[in-house]
């Protein structure tokens, strides 16, 4: 049986796990963290990952994607909450909806075996030889295999000891992501929307605020704010108020009541090749990182995951 070794254990190197499980391999997922804890907030999925997903196994995602996450309308604003237009997502075998990282990440867990698992592995180095790979780990373990994956995200240690170098871009702006719970009647009105499968975005001068419900009472926003715009020396959190100060119901309430908020200064990557070299792959952030306002990120490395194994 030939054998895998998958740096990373995200999103995108436990679905490569179970896409190469599935052709028959015999697979080794190795993360730098002492447990498998995804950091972020929300998050959406788009029907090119849904059906990545659905390919490898339909199972993986049926306990999560519920009705009350769809995604299928989109009401764009501007900054007063006026509407400027409203605009249907195609309908079709699937659809977009929301959820948060964790659980899409546990829920491949699930489908991975154990043992397969090791946690504590920073990658350091590794040797290509004829038939193999020798990796290298921080903790003093090695392992040989014959295939790596490297799904280790933007700054990926396996890409630089690949010697692929590609400088980042840096895109002028910042992108927040937070949770806030509420407390409503009637959500949806008090969201602004109108009917299940609405998610709004709001648009002002350099500054953007998206609103997607991740179940009752869960709410996943984003904001994304040209850097030109944040005050010097202003703290972090001050900054995002300020920003979106004047804004229409709920914008300023979701920000001062989120339970967490996670600022990114955008960065992404000219997608230039190889992304293989011998016996090593790179995917998903590794390979080409996408703005995370363009609701990708994670999608693309699914995806990439099912085009390997194919």
């Amino acid at each position: 049986m030939k054998r895998a070794a998958i740096i990373g254990g995200g999103i995108g190197g436990l679905t490569t796990a179970l896409a190469l499980r599935k052709i028959g391999f015999e697979v080794d997922v190795y993360e730098r963290a002492p447990e498998l804890k995804e950091v972020g907030s929300g998050m959406s999925l788009w029907p090119n990952a849904f059906r990545s997903l659905n390919q490898i196994d339909p199972n993986i995602l049926s306990p999560i994607a519920i009705r009350d996450r769809s995604l299928r309308r989109l009401l764009m604003k501007d900054a007063a909450g006026e509407r400027i237009k409203t605009l249907p997502l195609l309908a079709g075998d699937c659809g977009g909806f929301a959820l948060h990282r964790a659980e899409l990440q546990s829920a491949l867990a699930r489908s991975v075996p154990q043992d397969s698992i090791h946690l504590n592995h920073t990658f350091v180095g590794l040797k290509q030889r004829p038939n193999s790979v020798l990796l290298h780990f921080e903790n003093g373990a090695s392992a040989e295999t014959d295939l790596v994956v490297a799904c280790d995200g933007i700054h990926s240690a396996v890409r630089k000891s690949l010697g692929l170098r590609t400088k980042l871009t840096n895109r002028a702006y910042s992108v927040w992501r937070g949770m806030t719970a509420i407390d409503s009647d009637n959500e949806a009105r008090h969201l602004g929307l109108e009917r299940d499968g609405d998610f709004s975005e709001s648009y002002g001068h350099g500054r953007r605020f998206g609103i997607l419900r991740l179940g009752p009472g869960r709410i996943h926003w984003y904001a994304a704010a040209n850097n030109s715009l944040r005050p010097p020396d202003m703290p972090e959190g001050a900054t995002l108020r300020h920003l979106f100060s004047g804004w229409h119901a709920p914008v300023p309430e979701l920000i001062e009541k989120a339970e967490s908020a996670i600022c990114t200064n955008v960065h992404d990557r000219l997608s230039t090749l190889p992304w293989v070299v011998g016996r090593v792959a790179i995917l998903g952030d590794a390979a080409h990182p996408i703005s995370p306002n363009f609701g990708q990120g994670a999608c693309l490395a699914i995806e990439d995951a099912v085009v390997l194994a194919s």
